[in-house]
This record gives structure tokens, sequence and C-alpha cells, in this order.
């Protein structure tokens, strides 16, 4: 993080905004993509189901760490209040939720099992099938559909609710 941080000190305010542009364009490819996709996984039933549902109709908010909605998030107050629109009460903190439900094999997975990430557990999504997840990145980023990978963060496992 320092090094990106002394990298981005050494930017002239051209580069800076042309970088913040590239990022921008980005999100909101991203957000479009996320938007045409939702329909994908709004039909799944359950418990899961119901989370996924509340989740999908935050894509575009905006991500801050420590926040919990309501326009606001980050990766496990989305998780803990679409679990809690299905009536199962969470922890705020991706590794805490990591110690509910049951141990999904990754094989196994279904929509609606919460996949983390990072040693130590820093990340929590909802997978949607497809290889594909509906989480809040990190700062900078909003609420999205995305391929079930974190880059530098390995997967660790998962939990169905």
């Amino acid at each position: 993080m320092q090094q990106a941080e002394d990298l981005l000190a050494k930017l002239t305010a051209a580069e800076r905004e042309r970088l913040a542009k590239l990022n921008e364009d980005e999100e909101n490819a991203d957000q479009e993509r996320s938007l045409a996709d939702a329909g994908k996984y709004a039909n799944v039933a359950g418990r899961g189901g119901v989370a996924i549902k509340y989740a999908l109709a935050q894509i575009g908010d905006r991500y801050v760490f420590g926040a919990a909605g309501l326009i606001n998030w980050d990766c496990s107050g989305l998780t803990m209040r679409a679990f809690q629109a299905a009536g199962v009460s969470l922890p705020h903190s991706s590794r805490a939720q990591y110690n509910y439900g049951k141990s999904i094999a990754r094989k196994d997975l279904l929509p609606g099992d919460l996949v983390f990430f990072g040693k130590p557990i820093s990340h929590v999504a909802i997978y949607v099938g497809g290889n594909r997840m509906l989480h809040a990145p990190r700062t900078g980023a909003r609420v999205k559909i995305a391929e079930f990978s974190l880059g530098k963060k390995p997967y660790i496992g998962a939990r169905r609710l």
C-alpha cells in the first residue's frame, strides 16, 4: 500500500486526474455490466435468494469502510444487511461472518453462499453462480457483480446460511 501511495505522490496533477478518470470509466463500465446481468441472479429461492435480491438493489452504491447502508457499504456491511433481509443475523465483520453457517466446498457452491478472501480473512461476497459474486469491493469502487476472484487476496472458503 505504501508503494502505491509513493507512486501516486510522484504523479503530476494531470496524471492523477487522468488516472482518476480511467478508474471512473472502469467503474461505470462495471456498473453497466452489473445492471445488465442482475436479472440473471434474481430468481434464486430461499434465504440466499432474498439476500441476493437485496444486494442486487444496492448495485452502484459506493464502498465506504465501516459502512452498513443504506447508501454506502463495506463488504461485510452489505452481506450483513442482505442476510438480515432474509432473517439471518450476522456481525459486521467478514472474519466473524466466517464462523456462521455451514462450511461449503468450492465445488459445491450455490447462489447465496458467502465466499471469503484474504489471510487473515478481510473480504466477504455473495456467490451468485457462474463463477460470479456480488460484493462491495474496496474504496473508490461501487457495489457490483464481478468474477469470482480478488487478485492477490486468496480464496479461503464459503459458508451456507
